[in-house]
This record gives C-alpha cells, structure tokens and sequence, in this order.
C-alpha cells in the first residue's frame, strides 16, 4: 500500500506480463508428450499448418482437458517442446503442458475414435534442410489412436480434479 509520498510502481502491460510468461515458460525444460485440450480446428478445416502467437495450454488429463467430457471437442496434442508447468502451477492437479508461442502445428486432421471425432495436433519439427516435418507414421498414428480409444472411454463419467471454470483454459481456440 503506498502513502502520500511513496510513488505507485508502475503496473506491467498486458504485452509485458505476456513477455514474462513466456520468458519464465522457456526457464523449463522442454518435454515431449501426448496432451489434450477440449476444441478443436472449426468443423471442415483442412490440414495445414497453424503457428500459434499465444501460450497454448494442453493437460496431459482429457478429464481436465474437457472438462469431464462436456467441452466443444477433442484435441490430442503430439508435442516435442512443451513445458510442463504442473511443478510450478498454482494447480498442479491440472497437469499443464504449455506450448510457447512460435510451435509450429499441424491441425486438420479428424479421426473417428471411441465414437468421438478426435482432431490430432502435432507439433512439426524442422529437418537437417530446414523444411518442417511430422514425426509420426502411420503406424504410430495407429497406435496413438488405440490408445486414445482407451483414455476416452476411461474418462466417461469422471468429474474433472480441478475447479471445471479453470478447464475453460483448455477449449479455447489457437491463436
């Protein structure tokens, strides 16, 4: 609290406490990991590329990530340089894995999975020539899929550990 002749230290900017985020998000070490969030891409978009200019937050919860199966949609995120900031998260009961602004993603691609349509996100990383590439063969596809089947049907039901208006942050679209 200041007093008549103790200055008010100047509040940051909303640009300023954003440049701080991302600068304590690059502090972490960068995790690979299979997260989810609860939109996805508007019904019809083709695959492509997307780069985000925002923080994007993924769970490595779907319970989380959608709320207890109530949000918008399905995401699984297939991440090579996430931060995990469930160790310095007020709740780390959410498990965020954060993606920092300039991921390059791939969107776009709808699967059929456990009677939801699931869009996979996968972050691209560039080869020896400079070209942005998926990771993921087909094979892997599969079996990643197979394995969301599981995570899905296990979530059915299940109430999210975390107060459901802070899953809000995992339905919001990428920007």
């Amino acid at each position: 609290m200041s007093t008549p002749d103790q200055p008010v230290p100047d509040q940051p900017t909303a640009e300023e406490r954003f440049e701080r985020a991302v600068a304590g998000l690059r502090e972490l070490p960068p995790t690979g990991a299979v997260t989810f969030r609860g939109i996805t891409s508007p019904t019809g978009t083709q695959p492509g590329v997307v780069v985000p200019r925002g923080i994007t937050a993924t769970s490595r919860d779907l319970v989380v990530a959608t709320a207890g199966m109530t949000s918008p949609g399905i995401a699984v995120v297939v991440m090579h340089t996430g931060r995990d900031v469930a160790p310095v998260s007020a709740v780390p009961e959410a498990q965020e894995v954060a993606l920092l602004p300039g991921t390059v993603l791939y969107t776009g691609r709808f699967l059929q999975v456990a009677g939801h349509t699931v869009e996979l996100v996968e972050q691209l990383m560039p080869t020896d020539e400079q070209q942005w590439a998926s990771q993921l063969t087909n094979d892997a596809v599969a079996q990643l899929m197979r394995a969301v089947a599981t995570t899905i049907t296990n979530a059915q039901g299940r109430t999210p550990p975390v107060d459901p208006a802070y899953c809000a942050r995992f339905a919001v679209p990428i920007a």
